[in-house]
């Protein structure tokens, strides 16, 4: 087994300066696709064009509810969305509608031609919720703003950040949730900042700062939600006039209060918002509130943010191909973890990884050997270490590292559902 490499590139969602661009020629490997609403420009693959258009339209009835209402659309308008695998290729896209290139960005979107530009980012839910960002602007500008952005950016920004955090199964879309993990992790953020003993909410709102992603997502998620939910009423008063591009400055303390009053009651309530898992290494997403889908090429994790005692999960066994996943048992940092992995053949391996080397402590046949359906998995620690159970059968107990635990792949793609830990 091979460790993968942990990630350090962040995301750059930032609207900032531009640089005017130079005339491109046309990308011979972009296609076009369609959907009720949605044209999409790429040179990604057919799968993954038609899964973005799928969870555009799966987005749609979302935002008209959000919104309240829906962009006014010319005679057989499609919303066009421009998606590049490589950065370079963003570039060239925007050079060739003679678009300026908006400098530290991941995606744009320009209103002068009603167009959304976006490129890959790190990792597979990072680039879905941009797509659903960038979107979401395009919606929000063309339904409810004449195409002309509001003043304030906490509020423009806010939104998007807040409503495109999602789950997708590939079926059901759900918006505006904490994600389970994230590259971002824009609560955990949002947090350190409002803790800052020079944090100012009011020289937010007054425009004496610029402000950032995390601070915009918490401010608006906690008008919609936070304080069980008794200032959306005065939410839902502001929200049209700063649409009709009033200052937020002169509207928010008449229409929401102090800010100052705010800020602690914002501190307090984000400590509830925080992501519960930590995906070890990148590609792990939620599908849903106890369910979680990862994939790699080779040994990755997903752990409880916290120490656990206890962790349980299904693993749902994929209709082809072979995998091996199972439960991380053990966490004290990328070089050290054991991991009890359970494959498409009916075994098991215990593996320790130290001093950049892998030790098997066990391996052999799962009791009772499943090839299809469903596994359950669980670890909970008892005295002598950590105890493995596959389907109510005990595998062993193992002295291991680490007090964290989760759930864990090889070289395949799983999906894990009904996750409880303790």
């Amino acid at each position: 087994m091979r460790t993968l490499v942990l990630a350090t590139l962040t995301l750059a969602l930032l609207h900032g300066a531009v640089q005017a661009p130079a005339l491109a020629q046309p990308d011979e490997s972009v296609r076009t696709w369609e959907s009720a609403r949605y044209r999409l420009d790429t040179d990604a693959p057919e799968d993954t064009a038609r899964e973005y258009l799928k969870m555009l339209e799966a987005a749609w009835p979302l935002m008209e509810q959000f919104f309240g209402q829906t962009p006014k659309l010319r005679k057989d308008e499609k919303l066009r969305i421009s998606f590049r695998q490589t950065q370079q290729g963003w570039h060239q896209a925007l050079q060739a509608d003679k678009v300026d290139i908006p400098v530290g960005a991941g995606g744009y979107y320009w209103p002068g031609n009603r167009t959304v530009y976006l490129w890959k980012q790190p990792t597979i839910y990072n680039t879905r919720q941009l797509l659903l960002h960038e979107a979401m602007h395009q919606f929000h500008f063309l339904a409810c703003c004449n195409n002309v952005g509001p003043k304030d950016t906490w509020y423009v920004e806010g939104v998007v950040e807040h409503l495109s955090r999602h789950y997708w199964d590939g079926e059901t879309l759900t918006l505006g949730v904490v994600p389970l993990c994230s590259l971002e992790n824009y609560p955990r953020l949002a947090l350190e900042l409002f803790e800052r003993q020079d944090f100012s909410l009011a020289d937010m709102i007054d425009d004496k700062r610029a402000s950032t992603r995390p601070e915009q997502w918490a401010l608006v998620r906690y008008l919609l939600l936070g304080d069980d939910g008794k200032l959306k009423p005065r939410w839902d008063k502001l929200r049209p006039k700063l649409d009709a591009g009033q200052p937020g400055k002169t509207l928010f303390r008449p229409g929401i209060g102090d800010p100052a009053a705010l800020q602690p009651k914002i501190r307090q309530w984000l400590k509830t918002q925080q992501e519960p898992l930590v995906p070890v290494w990148n590609e792990w997403w939620g599908l849903g509130p106890d369910s979680a889908r990862g994939t790699a090429t080779v040994t990755s994790a997903l752990r409880a943010r916290e120490d656990a005692v206890q962790f349980s999960a299904t693993l749902n066994m994929p209709a082809q191909g072979p995998y091996k996943g199972g439960l991380l048992i053990g966490f004290e940092d990328t070089g050290h973890y054991a991991v009890a992995l359970f494959d498409s053949g009916g075994g098991f391996s215990v593996n320790l990884r130290k001093d950049e080397t892998w030790h098997v402590l066990r391996r052999g046949r799962a009791a009772p050997p499943k090839t299809e359906g469903r596994l359950q998995l669980r670890a909970e620690r008892v005295e002598g270490g950590i105890r493995v159970v596959q389907d109510d059968v005990e595998v062993g107990v193992f002295d291991l590292p680490g007090r964290k635990l989760g759930v864990c792949l090889e070289n395949c793609t799983l999906s894990f559902t009904d996750l409880k830990w303790k």
